[in-house]
């Protein structure tokens, strides 16, 4: 009985120091505090098959609220090529994403860019910065990536990443603080 009862004091203890998400987000601020990059965490040598970044400005000058989610597939640069119409390589143009949720609806852009990357390992990844609208956040949050499609590559999520999406977009939807009203 005792071993029950300290078992479950254990588990209700690990319940309560639970993490909160939302303080795992990068930030990065500029020095005169007028734009903001905030990036849910990740290995820049290993990024994960979906993350999610926001950045904004507010300078008046140049404000901008770019609320994306970033969707990677790591690949060899030959996968990255075509043919011209002389035969030679060239790197594609390829656009398409596909993403597919837990109750097996589905989201696609036909007319959204893959952006190519290539380090300097000679690894390469096509990445797609996929804007969160208000409707993609809801769905987003409400429900659970397992696998998307960047052109013709295809991509698993795994669970555990998954959910971190869901809490991310979570967090990142109010990090933008409001406009303050003129001042008359």
């Amino acid at each position: 009985m005792k071993l029950a009862i300290t078992l479950a004091f254990l588990a209700l203890a690990n319940v309560s120091f639970a993490q909160d998400p939302c303080k795992d987000i990068k930030k990065e601020v500029t020095e005169n505090n007028t734009t903001f990059v905030f990036e849910s965490p990740y290995d820049v040598d290993a990024p994960p098959a979906a993350r999610v970044k926001r950045s904004y400005c507010t300078n008046p000058d140049y404000e901008y609220d770019n609320f994306n989610l970033v969707l990677t597939i790591p690949c060899e640069f030959s996968d990255l090529l075509g043919k011209d119409k002389d035969g030679n390589d060239v790197e594609m143009d390829e656009k398409k994403v596909v993403i597919e949720f837990d109750d097996k609806s589905k989201i696609t852009n036909d007319t959204l860019k893959i952006e190519h990357e290539t380090k300097g390992d000679g690894t390469s990844m096509r990445v797609a910065y996929l804007a969160i609208t208000p409707s993609l956040m809801k769905t987003l949050t409400t429900k659970k990536i397992i696998k998307f499609q960047l052109a013709k590559a295809n991509e698993e999520v795994p669970a555990e990443v998954a959910t971190s999406i869901q809490q991310y977009v979570g967090c990142l939807s109010n990090v933008r603080p409001k406009k303050a009203p003129p001042t008359h």
